[in-house]
């Protein structure tokens, strides 16, 4: 039985349930910590009054006019059903009771996560700096992304040695999606409506939003770990 941190979604928006991209601090998840608990991921799934809180990463390349993220098509038989076959730009998983850190603060939680996450789905370990908090993801539009809740990084892999084509044949090898493209921030604003994204397929709902908030150029916050 697997464990995964989740917050009873009343305490997370006391009032109306924001949708989409949500700025750095729109939510204070350190003063949520005492409503934070562990419980069975498979009865968490099916139950949207309450959220998983998700770490979710983009590996950027670049800066301005030559800034790109990799992308990735997520194989038919995913073990997350609802996204078979749509594309992603995130990285990312659930947090749990082993990512329990000397930092009791919830982000510092989510940082224990998000590096883990990467190293394992990606094989890459740019360390804790290289992490830049843009915001987070609320959206029920769609079952999946019903019971999440989004943390949002940009990760700045410049330092990685390799070309781009040597670091996306690394990151398909840990993670094996269907396929991968490194494709310019510019040229994802037209791929996020149904039909449009690489190869007539479809982005799943949070990359949408991602994407939407990344060209926005929401003010971003360092990860402070």
């Amino acid at each position: 039985m697997q464990s995964i941190l989740v917050i009873e979604r009343k305490h997370l928006f006391p009032g109306l349930s924001p949708q989409g991209f949500l700025p750095a601090g729109a939510v204070d998840l350190d003063g949520l910590a005492e409503r934070l608990f562990f419980a069975e991921r498979r009865y968490m799934e099916q139950n949207s009054h309450y959220k998983q809180i998700i770490p979710y990463m983009l590996l950027r390349r670049g800066a301005g006019t030559e800034a790109r993220i990799l992308c990735y098509q997520r194989r038919t038989k995913h073990t997350e059903a609802r996204l078979g076959g749509l594309w992603s730009v995130g990285f990312g998983g659930h947090m749990e009771p082993l990512d329990r850190t000397e930092d009791t603060a919830t982000l510092g939680v989510v940082m224990a996560t998000a590096l883990r996450e990467l190293e394992e789905e990606t094989g890459l370990t740019p360390g804790a700096e290289a992490f830049t908090r843009v915001g987070f993801i609320n959206s029920d539009r769609e079952d999946v992304s019903s019971v999440h809740f989004g943390v949002v990084y940009t990760v700045d892999i410049d330092g990685i040695p390799g070309s781009d084509e040597e670091v996306m044949q690394l990151v398909s090898g840990q993670s094996e999606p269907h396929q991968a493209r490194w494709i310019p921030v510019a040229d994802l604003a037209g791929m996020t409506l149904p039909g449009q994204g690489p190869d007539g397929a479809d982005f799943e709902d949070w990359s949408r939003i991602a994407i939407g908030g990344l060209l926005d150029g929401t003010k971003s916050n360092r990860a402070d770990g």
